[in-house]
């Protein structure tokens, strides 16, 4: 009987947890906001502070553990080499300035509050983190992953997931009141018989040379490790012991690290860091989702259990100051980082709105023991109840963000004699007529392999999109042909008319016939008649079947402008991951051989 009491007692609190936080999930999808906010406030009513169903107890530590552990691991899946390479420009100029800009500022914000330098800078620098969860939901909402503004955005976000493993190894190897340091810090401690911490400059080359030793081992293991068990299983056609081995990796490595000395959460970031460079990330992506998603919320009720209520309540208005702030803060200094790397005053201020809001690693930082033990609980449970607020405000900041940067593209608006080309000109570039969907994938197929374009468009709604988004863009009238003749079209190697108005294309044909210009011209159409008569004057017509519009006919400009089917087949199963990953599907798909080549490199 004591026995059966006990096991009723410990299923009690997950059982609580499970209602409390499917009913916020249903509650903050029918608010439309972020689902971490509702499972903080799904958590602060179970507390002590409100109902007082349930405590931190061991059972709920646990489970917020595991949930923290399944999102760091898919966090880590996210971040691949092929990833890396393609980004670097954004991973050496503007995700560095964005990071050190915000984070510094923060943490000296924190040491002006009596905060303990080496603490105000772990914690400082995890607030000038962005929410991967949040802005790739914004993103897809928007459909805006592949344009240049999802692409940066996401640089960004890979640099900064990488910068939380040395954010994660510092703040553990700072100790504080209760807790030694630990990892590589302890080891160089005891190898020189100190028994005071080491200098800060010292911890933070410590921090910097165990998360590069951490990276590389992930990759190796990758490789050489978890790809063979991988493919070994897929030849067994065992599906169960697929997810059997992702839960077993994740979990092991977690341990290992805790062996270590080291976060447990570090662990299942460098799993999911090993897993992104095998090619059999995604299926491991969808059969983790289901365990990530239950766990997670644990994670974040058992934060707003832990959050000091009363304090909240007596000091609310210096938190929503304290939201308002992080999001100005971040917008401004983000927008300074933009503006330095390159980009444009509409791009800048789309841009750094969009990666205004806190990051969920800025809780995990706050769940370590040394920042537990030397922050303030007052001001601890204020930070936490900011970034909350900061992540429930970032979809309606990024859409303020959007409509700043239409009326600043509409007051910088570029004028058919001045262009804004000849960045774009270089030798033979491709022209793009009309920044429609399909005119974007065009762009977005040229810039992932470094070929040249030309863009306009007279529609002026499409063209303040276009710039606000991040493309090079001129407007003008597209059925006047002294505007070919100003972009460069004698010169360029293709056309892709990406707003196909049938009376204007006659006309170009027309055109082209008359000069000595070999123009192969594209075209994605809506129906079989438009591309029976686009076909008659010469135009290379597809019909659109397939999401995103005018995938057929941007793989058909692909191969004739010379790129070979094996790059031109990686780029669709990168169109793929895009439009698909994170819709929730049921059907696992396995990975194309071309990215399997690619990832395995």
């Amino acid at each position: 009987m004591a026995a059966e009491t006990s096991l009723i007692n410990a299923l009690i609190p997950a059982i609580t947890l499970l209602g409390f936080g499917a009913s916020a999930a249903l509650a903050s999808k029918a608010l439309k906001i972020s689902p971490i906010v509702g499972y903080l406030i799904a958590g602060i009513l179970l507390g002590p502070g409100v109902l007082n169903l349930i405590a931190n107890g061991s059972t709920t530590h646990l489970l917020a553990e595991l949930g923290v552990v399944l999102l760091l691991f898919d966090i880590g899946m996210h971040v691949s080499l092929r990833e890396l390479k393609e980004s670097w420009r954004d991973l050496t100029r503007l995700a560095p300035a964005h990071l050190l800009l915000t984070g510094l500022t923060f943490a000296a914000v924190l040491y002006a509050l009596d905060v303990a330098w080496p603490i105000a800078l772990a914690v400082g620098l995890s607030l000038g983190l962005s929410s991967t969860a949040v802005v790739a939901r914004i993103l897809k909402e928007r459909e805006q992953a592949g344009c240049p503004i999802g692409r940066t955005a996401t640089h960004v976000l890979i640099f900064q997931d990488i910068a939380a493993i040395f954010l994660m190894i510092f703040a553990t190897s700072l100790g504080g009141q209760d807790h030694e340091s630990t990892g590589l810090a302890s080891v160089v401690m005891e190898a020189i018989g100190s028994e005071t911490s080491l200098p800060l400059a010292a911890t933070l080359g410590l921090s910097l040379v165990q998360t590069l030793i951490a990276f590389v081992v992930a990759l190796l293991v990758g490789k050489f490790v978890i790809t063979p068990v991988f493919r070994a299983l897929l030849n067994a056609r065992n599906t169960e012991a697929v997810t059997a081995f992702s839960l077993l990796l994740v979990l092991s490595a977690a341990c290992a690290t805790m062996a270590l000395g080291l976060t447990i959460t570090l662990g299942a970031f460098l799993a999911g860091l090993a897993v992104s460079g095998t090619p059999f990330r995604h299926q491991v992506q969808l059969d983790m989702e289901p365990f990530r998603g239950l766990l997670l919320s644990f994670f974040f009720m058992s934060i707003g259990i832990g959050l000091d209520l009363a304090g909240l309540v007596a000091h609310f208005p210096l938190v929503i100051a304290a939201a308002l702030l992080i999001l100005i803060v971040k917008t401004g200094l983000g927008y300074l980082a933009a503006r330095i790397s390159g980009w444009s005053v509409p791009g800048a201020a789309h841009l750094s709105t969009l990666l205004a809001q806190g990051s969920e690693f800025t809780l995990v930082i706050l769940s370590i023991g040394a920042i537990v033990s030397d922050l303030p609980t007052t001001m601890m449970s204020a930070i936490i109840a900011a970034v909350a607020l900061s992540l429930a405000f970032a979809p309606f900041w990024a859409d303020i963000g959007v409509r700043l940067s239409l009326r600043l593209a509409e007051r910088r608006k570029i004028s058919t004699d001045g262009a804004d080309l000849s960045t774009r000109t270089g030798d033979r570039p491709t022209l793009v007529i009309g920044m429609t969907s399909a005119g974007r994938l065009a762009i977005d197929a040229l810039i992932d392999h470094d070929l040249p374009y030309i863009a306009i468009d007279h529609d002026a709604d499409r063209f303040l999109a276009a710039i606000s988004d991040g493309y090079q863009v001129s407007f003008g009238d597209t059925s006047n042909f002294k505007l070919f003749d100003a972009v460069g079209a004698t010169h360029a190697r293709a056309v892709v008319l990406g707003d196909p108005r049938y009376d204007v294309s006659v006309k170009f044909t027309s055109a082209v016939d008359r000069r000595p210009l070999d123009l192969m011209r594209f075209a994605a159409l809506k129906s079989s008649e438009d591309v029976a008569r686009f076909d008659a004057i010469g135009v290379k017509s597809h019909l659109i079947v397939a999401e995103p519009k005018g995938l057929e006919m941007v793989t058909d400009m692909l191969g004739t402008l010379g790129i070979d089917a094996e790059h031109v087949a990686t780029w669709l199963t990168r169109q793929h991951d895009i439009h698909t990953i994170g819709e929730g599907s049921d059907t696992p798909q396995e990975p194309a051989d071309s990215d399997t080549a690619e990832e395995a490199a």
